[in-house]
C-alpha cells in the first residue's frame, strides 16, 4: 500500500474512534467532558467506546433516545 492509503485509513479510523465525542459536541450534552474522557482513555476497548456512545444517546432523565 502506498502512503495515501495509510493516510486515508488513519483518518477514517480516527473519525470512527471519536464518534461518541463528536456526537456529544453536536448534541451539546451537559456531560460531554465525561464522554470525551471515557472515549479518549477507554475507547480502545469495545466496552469503553460503547459506554461513551451510550452516554451520548442517554437523555438527561436516564432514558435512551436516538
Amino acid at each position: 500500500m502506498d502512503l495515501f492509503a495509510y493516510i486515508i485509513i488513519t483518518v477514517a479510523s480516527s473519525f470512527l474512534y471519536f464518534v461518541p465525542s463528536i456526537l456529544a459536541f453536536m448534541k451539546n450534552k451537559p456531560n460531554r467532558n465525561r464522554i470525551i474522557l471515557i472515549n479518549f482513555f477507554l475507547g480502545w476497548t469495545i466496552f469503553g467506546w460503547a459506554a461513551a456512545l451510550y452516554l451520548v444517546w442517554k437523555n438527561n432523565h436516564g432514558k435512551v433516545s436516538f
